[in-house]
């Protein structure tokens, strides 16, 4: 039965042998070996050197090879993804809590009408202004916000020059999230702040716009700015977001 072998395990020479035997450390323990007999490769041992170690039913080192470098970082790879797989599931687990409980406290259509307001605020196309054999621009309702229409280089730029008025909007539509922790009557009117600013938005840049173009428009030419269709998503949406401004905010 001495004689007997148990599976491969894992471990890592500390000492290379000479005039005395080598040192594994293998399954928390410093076992002593030698290489005559046991060292099964054909490179030399080093120290940290990871191997593959056999040992008998009596605890003997029975045979040492050195493990592919290659395999150690496949290993290493995999034990990382699995990490990641299992932190990534906690993640989602968590995220899906969160939504749930925000939705529990907005309602859903609420929060989904919150969120598309959020994606057609920076990623749909709100106007264009139509630039000849330029071709045209088109922007997004946040590119909007950094645009001054007596400014050519502004447009050019793709309204990329944000201040207080455009932080402002952030924070309006930032506030439906933020309404239903609010314990107070008035909260529930922080639903319409998206719509509110939207609307403001939309009347000041009219009045830019004509203000900008106007000249041309008495020229028998066409005004080159438009509204495009994610401006019109982006109402909808904000205006979904409001009627909630009528309800009283949900019991936690």
């Amino acid at each position: 039965m001495s004689g007997e072998t148990s599976p491969k395990v894992r471990g890592t020479i500390v000492k290379v042998p000479d005039a005395t035997p080598g040192l594994l450390f293998v399954n928390g323990q410093q076992k002593p070996f030698t290489l005559e007999g046991v060292w099964k490769s054909p490179v030399a041992p080093a120290v940290n050197m990871t191997v593959d170690v056999d040992l008998n039913s009596a605890g003997a080192i029975t045979g040492i090879t050195v493990v592919d470098t290659k395999q150690i970082g496949k290993e290493q790879l995999g034990q990382i993804g699995a990490v990641a797989q299992e932190k990534g599931k906690e993640a989602a687990k968590l995220a899906q809590q969160g939504v749930g409980a925000l939705a529990a406290r907005m309602g859903a259509v609420a929060l989904g009408a919150t969120v598309l307001v959020w994606i057609a605020w920076f990623f749909l196309p709100a106007a264009s202004v139509q630039g000849g054999f330029a071709g045209s621009m088109s922007f997004t309702f946040w590119n909007l916000l950094g645009i001054d229409f007596n400014s050519p280089e502004s447009m050019l730029g793709g309204g990329n020059s944000h201040g207080a008025f455009a932080f402002l909007g952030l924070l309006a539509i930032a506030a439906p999230f933020v309404a239903p922790f609010i314990r107070a009557p008035w909260a529930k009117y922080l639903n319409a702040a998206p719509l509110a600013f939207v609307v403001i938005t939309v009347i000041h840049h009219y009045m830019e716009v004509n203000k900008a173009f106007g000249d041309l428009e008495k020229m028998g030419m066409p005004n080159p700015f438009s509204w495009s269709w994610g401006l019109f998503v982006l109402g909808l949406a904000a205006i979904v977001v409001g009627v909630h401004a009528l309800k009283p905010p949900a019991k936690a």
